[in-house]
């Protein structure tokens, strides 16, 4: 998903919604301008069920297979208390 394709999606939802992440373990915290960075991502290069389906490039340079994209994208993080 790109900013643009979420901007429309959001678009169709009241702006006074609340906007929340998942918790830990269970439950749901506010999202605050905080936890909305840019990061690096290498795609499609988890392996684990555990793992996201998309890695960070950092850890993964020795592992890495050759032509591997790496591409910049929002990351909405969620923080533990």
């Amino acid at each position: 998903m790109t900013v643009s394709e979420l901007i429309e999606l959001l678009q169709e939802y009241p702006t006074s919604l609340r906007v929340v992440v998942n918790g830990y373990e269970e439950g749901y915290d506010d999202l605050s301008p905080e936890q909305i960075s840019i990061a690096k991502i290498s795609l499609n290069t988890g392996t684990h069920d555990w793992e996201g389906q998309h890695g960070d490039p950092r850890r993964q340079m020795e592992e890495t297979p050759d032509g591997v994209k790496v591409v910049e994208a929002l990351v909405l993080r969620r923080v533990s208390n």
